[in-house]
């Protein structure tokens, strides 16, 4: 039977081998340990940093966009007062108290603003809502005014950080330039924003213990800091820039963040900029790198202990298995059964610390501090004026703050259950993947949009969005601003700067038309005058005579036609007198209903109360007819016009919101028909002279262009609403007399004959047509005449000669009218003059003569027309008056 090998051992390694094995492994372990750990640190303070940055980065947006609506606010309400008190300023002068109260009201609702100030043109501060300077205080030295006053197109004005002379406090001021109408520098209205202000907004947000806020000016210069450094003196006007920041502006940078050490403090700090949208002023928010690290270094030590702990246990396994190694030598199975139980304890207790680090690193130590940072972060972000939400790649709603609720109208939990394209108009889920591919690839996205709401309203938004990526994980940050008061204010504006363009146009085509108007009627005088002379010397029953008479008719209508241009540039000569508008509807109604188809109603709806207006009789009864027609026109069959009369009072609104209008109580006079209607370009041309719509022939395009002037030469205020098959209204607002009794306008008696024989008649007219003619119509008078072609003639040929009455023209070279008036009262005391003018140019003639009555003629005029007007002023005998009184009258 064959012999049973005997068994075999390993051969048991001996001490002087094991030890560097032993050695050598236990480096290791500990190098593996170690650097496992080292890594998860270095993780994680990535991770810290990475919020860090992203903090300050949402930090320095909210402070910008809520120093951008400060901004913005203080612009439109200097805006505003620049706007009021320019208009009072056109109006005749500065209301003390009305713009005082006006200061008040506007500071009253914005509370950013300390102050609201208007200086005058020399530099004093004559305004302020609050109280009454106990002395002037001048700021003709302050660069702002310095640069309003020499620069006439300077627009909005943002200050460095002055102090202020009133309040002896630092503050920012937000000026403006005011004009006087001829364009001059009239002063500056400007708000007052105190940096005490700033200073307690960045005290709302959190900054931990050593963080810093910024608010700097164009160059960089310190306005506010926040906190200030303890003990230190403050820092507004601190040029100390750091480095890295004035390489990120010189470089066009508008955002960025640094890491830097202020030169204030040595404190090291992370800081994130931006420039504030449409001014220049940047803010930096930064947090102290000891500060943001503090969880993590305790997160270090307590790794560090672990790892520490570890390495002392193993070097105590390993002091053991080296003194039992000798006892292990007694037997290959001994030191077999110790090794692989020795190997088995190092890779179960290996595994279980791998396991409890990471499990330790990555899901208790970094969830709870990112949970404890979101937790911060929301409830910065709850305190923030504008909407915030944080939306998923897939369009899921994950956080919204405060705001959000309260612009969207649904509750926090509605609004998570909710996709982005929920809440915007026109978006889609189809959309929502274009959009997020784009903020991915650009970082940042700026748009405006309309959010809405859940009652189904749309508000117009600023939208904000940021591409950011935490840990992996991919988010859209988006900040959205309600910018419904900006678009009103802007509409508001646009509407300011429609009419005002209208207005000048309609002023530059009236001069043109005044000066038309003019030569026309120089033209017409000498036309009129000998054809009525040569017609006297004809046969009533020849050919001739019917001849010329037609010459007459056709020069009568081109008079007719320059009084319309007269009309609409506002030249004409009115008597004023208090009228009841009443009065004069019912009186010419019966004009009207012969002059309207039959088959078109007038109605007439008017005030049960009589108020009085001053105005012109025959040309308010002009505007009913101009309207009346106009009216019949649109109707192409059967309609109805109404004409109606009621009080109103115009409030500061409305007269904010139309230019050349004072607040107070008007008479309106609307006319309305049922026709056709206008559209909205029609409507924004019915006042231009020459503009119609009718066919060739059917009209001259006068009409209102005449209503217009006229209203303007009353002091009065016209308005249009009409829209296509709707119909039309005119409404125009006359001024109450609220003392004046209404009058009516009594009849002027006829004269039988005209008796001028035996005076002196100096007759002044530069115009040689015109001259011939009235010459030649004096000279079959039987008065004495003196004929010179101009002032300084008529002077010396009258001089030593008794004169009755000075027939003179208004404007003349050298001298007008008036002056020459003036100069023939001192040698021909209680001279009579006579006027007359292709159109009056009101200020000439009051400046001229202010204490007595204004005589007037228009030209054209007929022979008979000037024959009584002499025989008025040399007789006293009264004449007609038909719209030009020869007596004292108001000229408008």
């Amino acid at each position: 039977m064959p012999e049973a090998p005997p068994p075999t051992f390993n051969r048991v390694i001996s001490t002087r081998v094991f030890l560097p094995w032993l050695a050598a492994s236990c480096l290791l372990l500990n190098l593996f340990v170690a650097g496992l750990a080292g890594y998860s640190l270095y993780r994680s303070h990535r991770q810290y940093e990475s919020r860090a940055v992203i903090r300050t980065q949402n930090l320095s947006q909210s402070l910008n966009l809520t120093i951008a609506g400060i901004m913005d606010k203080a612009g439109l309400t200097v805006f505003a007062v620049k706007k009021e008190a320019e208009r009072q300023i056109r109006s005749g002068g500065i209301d003390r108290p009305a713009l005082r109260s006006y200061l008040r009201a506007h500071n009253e609702r914005i509370s950013e603003i300390q102050d609201l100030r208007v200086a005058n043109a020399r530099g004093e501060i004559v305004f302020s809502d609050q109280a009454p300077l106990e002395r002037p205080v001048k700021i003709s030295d302050r660069d702002y005014f310095v640069s309003a006053s020499r620069n006439p197109w300077i627009g909005l004005i943002v200050t460095k950080p002055l102090m202020s002379r009133i309040t002896n406090r630092w503050t920012v001021n937000i000026v403006r330039r005011m004009d006087n109408p001829d364009g001059s520098f009239a002063g500056i209205a400007y708000a007052a924003v105190s940096l005490d202000y700033f200073v307690r907004l960045c005290g709302s947000f959190d900054l931990g213990a050593h963080g810093l806020i910024a608010l700097r000016d164009a160059d960089l210069a310190v306005m506010v800091r926040y906190p200030e450094q303890a003990g230190g003196e403050g820092s507004t006007g601190s040029t100390m820039v750091p480095r890295e920041l004035r390489e990120l502006v010189r470089g066009g940078h508008t955002s960025g963040t640094y890491r830097t050490r202020e030169g204030l403090d040595p404190v090291e700090r992370i800081f994130s900029f931006r420039k504030i949208a449409n001014y220049p002023l940047y803010v930096t928010a930064g947090l102290a790198v000891d500060d943001y690290l503090a969880p993590w270094r305790t997160e270090a030590a307590l790794m560090s202990a672990l790892v520490a702990l570890f390495a002392a246990g193993s070097l105590v396994t390993a002091r053991l298995l080296y003194r039992n190694r000798g006892r292990e030598e007694r037997g290959e199975a001994e030191l077999l059964r110790h090794r692989e139980q020795l190997e088995e304890m190092v890779r179960d207790r290996t595994s279980l610390l791998e396991a409890r680090n990471a499990q330790l690193g990555e899901e208790i130590v970094l969830r709870k501090r990112i949970e404890a940072d979101l937790q911060r972060s929301a409830s910065v972000m709850d305190r923030m004026p504008d909407a915030v939400s944080w939306v998923a790649p897939d369009g899921r709603i994950l956080y919204v703050n405060d705001a959000a609720c309260r612009l969207s109208g649904y509750e926090r939990r509605e609004l998570l259950a909710l996709r982005a394209w929920d809440l915007y108009r026109n978006a889609t889920a189809e959309s929502w993947l274009p959009h997020w591919e784009e903020l991915r690839r650009e970082g940042h996205l700026h748009f405006e949009t309309a959010a809405q709401t859940r009652d189904g309203r749309l508000v117009p938004v600023d939208v904000s969005a940021n591409y950011l990526e935490i840990d992996g994980q991919e988010y859209d940050c988006a900040i959205l601003r309600d910018i419904s008061e900006r678009r009103a204010g802007e509409a508001e504006r646009q509407a300011l700067m429609v009419q005002l363009s209208q207005s000048q146009k309609i002023e530059s085509i009236g001069r043109l038309a005044g000066g038309i108007a003019h030569d026309f009627n120089n033209l017409l005088t000498p036309i009129l005058g000998y054809a009525e002379l040569l017609q006297n010397r004809l046969p009533a029953d020849s050919r001739d005579f019917e001849r010329v008479d037609r010459i007459m008719q056709a020069a009568d209508k081109a008079r007719v036609l320059t009084q319309q241009l007269l009309s609409f540039s506002r030249k004409q000569f009115f008597e004023m007198r208090p009228v009841d508008l009443n009065n004069v509807v019912t009186s010419f109604y019966e004009i009207l209903r012969r002059t309207i188809r039959e088959n078109i109603a007038i109605r007439l709806r008017l005030s049960e109360i009589v108020y009085a207006v001053r105005a012109d009789r025959n040309q308010v009864e002009q505007i009913l007819m101009n309207l009346a027609i106009n009216a019949q026109d649109a109707i192409l069959d059967r309609g109805v016009i109404t004409i109606e009369t009621a009080p109103v009072t115009l409030d500061d609104e409305y007269v904010r919101q139309h230019e050349g209008l004072a607040p107070g109580r008007y008479l309106m006079l609307g006319v309305s028909d049922t026709g056709a209607g206008m559209a909205r370009e029609t409507i924004a041309h019915i006042f231009e002279p020459f503009f119609t719509t009718k066919d060739v022939g059917k009209g001259s395009g006068l009409g209102l262009a005449t209503v217009y002037g006229l209203v303007k030469q009353h002091g009065g205020h016209i308005v249009v609403f009409s829209e296509e098959g709707e119909g039309t209204t005119f409404k125009i607002f006359f001024p109450l007399d609220e003392d004046a009794v209404p009058v009516e306008t009594a009849s002027a008696a006829e004269i039988s004959e005209v008796n001028v024989a035996g005076s002196t008649i100096l007759l002044v007219e530069d115009n040689d047509m015109v001259r011939n003619l009235v010459r030649d119509l004096l000279d079959s008078c039987n008065c004495r005449l003196i004929v010179a072609e101009g002032p300084r003639q008529a002077l010396a040929l009258s001089a030593g000669r008794k004169v009755d009455l000075l027939l003179t023209d208004v404007v003349m070279p050298d001298m007008n009218g008036p002056e020459l008036q003036e100069k023939m009262q001192k040698t021909h005391p209680g001279l009579a003059t006579l006027y007359m003018s292709g159109y009056t140019d009101t200020a000439i003639l009051r400046n001229g003569a202010p204490d007595r009555g204004i005589n007037f003629i228009q030209k054209p005029f007929t022979t008979r027309e000037l024959l009584k007007k002499i025989d008025s002023i040399l007789n006293g005998a009264p004449e007609p008056s038909p719209g030009a009184p020869a007596g004292r009258g108001d000229m408008r």
